[in-house]
């Protein structure tokens, strides 16, 4: 994780912009059927210039702490404009991944140019389990890509990613989390200080929070 500066600075250009949304006692249903206490769009990002560039710095500056790779990858699709940033900030090669063969055409999974041993950084702006990122680290190296490291710009911190992630031996490089966030929402008031622990607790058990804290069940 980042630095407490840098955590709260990014979750505050979320809020400024809309892309967190809290709501605890009207939940947000995704769809698995699980309810959410939380709703991040950070896709809304590309339509402010002046946020986005802070974001793409920090992104540049944690780069440069990890070691600049040979290869930038973006996760397809909402990684990728802040992969191709990144990429062509540092004078890097970017290349772009889905978490599955495309099934169609030359059913590519990985687009751009890649050589066996190159070590490639992936790029994402969203962790919630982490198995779609981490389905692009494994197309990659499957072509023989060296993947160590990830980026993104928010993670949910959830149990099962931090599980996934262990699993696939990649370190994640979240630019913020889900505490920062509702701490900056409790600044904000856009979140009362007892609501942070329910938020948490829904991170620890996500597929049980909504029964356990009384919402009706809703089909996938």
């Amino acid at each position: 994780m980042k630095s407490t500066d840098t955590a709260t600075e990014v979750a505050t250009i979320l809020y400024e912009i809309g892309a967190i949304i809290f709501r605890p006692k009207q939940p947000f249903v995704f769809k698995s059927g699980i309810k959410s206490p939380v709703y991040t769009d950070n896709r809304l990002l590309i339509s402010y210039p002046r946020e986005w560039k802070k974001i793409i710095d920090f992104f540049v500056a944690e780069v440069q702490k990890i070691g600049k790779p040979d290869i930038i990858a973006g996760v397809a699709t909402a990684g990728v404009p802040h992969a191709a940033q990144i990429a062509q900030r540092l004078s890097i090669p970017m290349i772009y991944a889905r978490p599955t063969l495309k099934g169609h055409g030359l059913d590519k999974q990985v687009e751009g140019v890649l050589k066996r041993g190159q070590k490639v950084i992936v790029v994402d702006d969203l962790i919630s389990t982490g198995m779609s990122s981490l389905g692009v680290v494994e197309g990659i190296r499957k072509l023989g890509g060296k993947v160590t490291d990830q980026l993104a710009i928010f993670s949910y911190d959830l149990k099962e990613s931090r599980e996934n992630y262990k699993k696939f031996k990649v370190k994640l490089h979240p630019l913020t989390n889900l505490e920062t966030s509702a701490k900056v929402a409790v600044k904000k008031k856009f979140l009362k200080p007892d609501q942070v622990k329910l938020v948490l607790d829904w991170a620890q058990d996500p597929k049980n929070w909504g029964r356990k804290m009384g919402f009706t069940e809703v089909g996938v």
